[in-house]
């Protein structure tokens, strides 16, 4: 999975901020939610869950739905391709 081209993403203090430039539009993250597209970012091979539990305490279960439903979200709206 990686993010779909024309995008920009920028950490902010709140979370972070995907841009579609294509599209002129743009989504706000939480923190968890950027440290997953960040994680996206670098590495489209990315191990999500555990880039979401090495940055924040939350257990397993909690770090594997959250993503889970991130990633379903992220697909639905186009930005990330599989």
């Amino acid at each position: 999975m990686t993010p779909r081209p024309g995008l920009s993403f920028t950490r902010t203090e709140y979370g972070g901020v995907i841009l579609d430039i294509q599209r002129g539009e743009y989504w706000r993250l939480n923190p968890v939610g950027a440290e997953v597209f960040a994680s996206l970012v670098v590495d489209s091979g990315a191990d999500l869950v555990a880039a979401v539990l090495a940055q924040f305490d939350i257990d397993a279960e909690t770090a594997r739905r959250d993503v889970a439903e991130l990633v379903d979200h992220l697909l639905d709206v186009g930005l990330v391709v599989a």
